[in-house]
């Protein structure tokens, strides 16, 4: 027999446990796809060992069985060969691993549908470290600040789109990603396709067999780029779309002809099976129009994320805030889409939101991932830019992460620092974001909550809550 790892499949090996995953946590799938998650799994110390032995090309078990051999020199060769693969075989019934008789038969395998959902972690390994604030996972990077588009709402200030980062400083921050066993680069801007070096830089996170997300309004996408994504299995794309009217999306790009240049993108990354998904977020421009663009999406077979709220530019002067929708329209927007049936999300996330206890953490900041902008700095996450944790001009990502006094305050931040919110009758409707405070706070206090958001949580409440017939 034959096995490979699952094309979709990524794998990591860490000191006491291995790690499998489905590219669904960090990658985009079509709707109609009939694409079920296949989740994670852990494995034992052991388990690690025999799947390192794999790769994404088939290989035999007679020619795994001899490598570990040399690892396993206690183990009978007969008794190792009958292990590993009972091992893989199990694997294989689960999606992670692909079989067959021959390579061509291994390499063409279907990948088996699956909805296992996260798997617990093996008994002999809950004396561990594991969990997912104890390992890195994602590494966010922004290749160019600049950008040939100026929408209306963006977080980043338009006098600051300036830069682009130096080669040997993504290849420096991708490689320490990698030798902290990340999963997955985000290529993001400003617009990350006016680097001269985004195909190459695209063409190494392949090479360390990494997801990989490119965030970009697509205008300036061409064949070459196209053709370097399709090479990357683990490959999403991800773009906004505002409108399906020219007037209302140009409008906000401030770029005329940017809506026909992103569609025409968007239909020749699905020619070429490469996943994307739209991010529509919603604003005094758009509130009448975007659920066309959901339609739109539709269409193509691509799902579609709207965000009714738009956050503050990071220089705390709140300038792009005048586009944003009042609590009484955000309300609205979620009656549209909960009538619609696009909005059936917001009951199930209230759910898990209201379980969250005083001592949980209150969001991901620093726990499985950090950003790196064009110039080398790193910050907590997408959008907190001026929050500047080290910079990789004087240090490595490997000891910011370890070493870093700020990002150890950072990891420990959970819900009873916002007392307020804790047993508040509307956190389940509510995105307690510590960038959101600090950018909308003019000392950067990331802990004082604007009023506005307990305005909107609560109507958005009330909106859920006679959309499910409960009056109150």
């Amino acid at each position: 027999m034959f096995y490979k790892i699952s094309d979709q499949i990524l794998f990591r090996s860490y000191d006491d446990f291995g790690y499998l995953t489905d590219n669904s946590e960090y990658g985009y799938h079509f709707l109609t796809e009939n694409y079920k998650k296949i989740g994670e799994k852990y494995v034992s110390k052991s388990g690690a060992v025999m799947l390192s032995s794999l790769r994404r090309k088939p290989k035999s078990i007679d020619a795994v069985a001899i490598e570990l051999a040399n690892i396993f020199e206690d183990v009978s060769f007969d008794e190792l060969k009958h292990d590993t693969e009972e091992f893989f075989a199990s694997l294989v019934s689960e999606g992670f691993l692909c079989s067959g008789t021959t390579p061509d038969e291994c390499e063409n395998t279907e990948r088996r549908d699956s909805d296992n959902g996260s798997s617990p972690i093996p008994t002999e390994l809950t004396n561990s470290k594991i969990g997912p604030s104890d390992f890195f996972r994602e590494l966010h990077v922004e290749i160019a600040s600049v950008c040939n588009e100026r929408c209306v709402h963006c977080y980043i200030p338009h006098e600051d789109k300036v830069s682009l980062i130096k080669p040997d400083l993504f290849y420096r921050a991708v490689a320490d990603a990698r030798k902290m066993n990340a999963i997955n680069i985000t290529i993001s801007g400003g617009e990350p396709l006016l680097h001269p070096e985004v195909i190459p830089f695209i063409r190494y996170c392949h090479e360390l067999d990494l997801s990989v997300n490119v965030l970009s309004n697509l205008t300036l996408l061409n064949d070459d780029m196209i053709k370097e994504m399709s090479l990357n299995p683990l490959l999403s794309v991800q773009t906004s779309i505002y409108s399906v009217d020219p007037k209302v999306h140009d409008g906000i790009t401030g770029m005329p002809g940017s809506l026909n240049k992103t569609m025409e993108a968007v239909n020749k990354l699905i020619s070429a099976e490469i996943p994307v998904q739209i991010s529509c977020p919603i604003m005094e421009e758009n509130k009448d129009s975007f659920l066309d663009v959901i339609k739109w999406g539709e269409s193509k077979k691509i799902s579609v994320g709207v965000e009714p709220q738009i956050f503050a530019q990071y220089d705390h002067t709140k300038r792009n805030l005048k586009h944003r929708l009042s609590s009484a329209e955000i309300a609205e927007v979620v009656r549209k889409l909960l009538e619609s049936g696009y909005g059936d999300h917001w009951v199930t996330d209230a759910v898990e939101k209201e379980k969250a206890r005083p001592k949980q953490p209150i969001c991901t900041v620093c726990r499985f991932n950090l950003c790196v902008s064009a110039t080398g700095a790193v910050y907590p996450c997408v959008g907190w830019e001026t929050n500047e944790i080290d910079t990789l001009n004087n240090n490595s990502l490997k000891d910011i992460w370890e070493k870093s006094k700020k990002i150890c305050l950072f990891r420990n931040i959970q819900w009873s620092h916002f007392p307020k919110c804790v047993n508040c009758k509307d956190r389940g409707y509510c995105v307690v974001c510590m960038m959101n405070n600090a950018n909308e706070n003019k000392d950067g206090d990331p802990f004082r909550i604007n009023p506005f958001h307990c305005e909107v949580a609560e109507a958005i409440h009330q909106v859920v809550d006679q959309y499910r017939g409960i009056q109150k």
